[in-house]
């Protein structure tokens, strides 16, 4: 029972491509993250609310929950001045038939997310993140 109890909480191992793309989230990052989310998204947010960094070339994908919403993703895209700015949010589950449709909807973001971020953006969802 214990065990079923844990693998309905815990989410499932990302594919190998996406691991690359996984991101470290210690303290400072979380609290990092949190704040510019809270800023950028005008929602508050805790570090312990973010829970995975995807990251690819100039995009970075954040997975948080605010205080007073569902968890989201939110694709950031690095700006030529070095910062990053907030493109879009997404929030929901998906099934599996649905996978194809969903990187669609990523790569039509703007500046359009290249495949690879864009697969695992799609498969962390589907793997429960």
């Amino acid at each position: 029972m214990l065990a079923m109890l844990m693998m309905m909480t815990t989410a499932a191992a990302l594919p190998a491509p996406c691991i690359k793309l996984r991101q470290p989230i210690g303290p400072v990052v979380r609290a990092a993250e949190a704040k510019r989310l809270t800023r950028d998204a005008r929602q508050q947010i805790k570090p312990d609310g973010v829970t995975l960094i995807l990251a690819d070339g100039p995009w970075r994908l954040v997975w948080a929950t605010p205080a007073e919403a569902e968890r989201g993703v939110y694709f950031y895209r690095r700006t030529a001045k070095g910062g990053y700015r907030l493109i879009d949010t997404w929030g929901g589950v998906i099934a599996p038939e649905e996978r194809t449709e969903t990187v669609a909807w990523a790569q039509a973001r703007g500046g359009h997310p290249p495949q690879r971020i864009a697969g695992c953006f799609a498969d962390a969802v589907l793997a429960g993140y």
